[in-house]
């Protein structure tokens, strides 16, 4: 395994429009399986447990925002919010 998240890329995911934590949290799990991270591994760069980890893609709403995002960006996932059209 990489010593640091950002070494390891792949730019395998497309723009993808989600609908739900359930959907988001499937991606991240993807991705994280794609660099070959464990759950655990990827638990111990953001400093929080495996279970939250775990949490987070299984889609529990009851999970922070800022914790997607810092697995997004420890996952090298970039989050782009646009303004749909009426």
């Amino acid at each position: 395994m990489a010593n640091n998240p950002f070494e390891k890329r792949n730019d395998s995911l497309t723009p993808t429009r989600v609908f739900s934590m359930e959907e988001i949290g499937a991606i991240l799990r993807l991705r994280r399986k794609e660099l070959g991270y464990t759950q655990e591994y990827i638990a111990s760069l953001m400093g929080t447990s495996p279970r939250l980890i775990g949490e987070i893609e299984r889609g529990r709403e009851s999970v922070g925002i800022q914790k997607v995002l810092d697995l997004t960006t420890g996952l090298g996932i970039d989050i782009t919010l646009c303004v749909r059209s009426r």
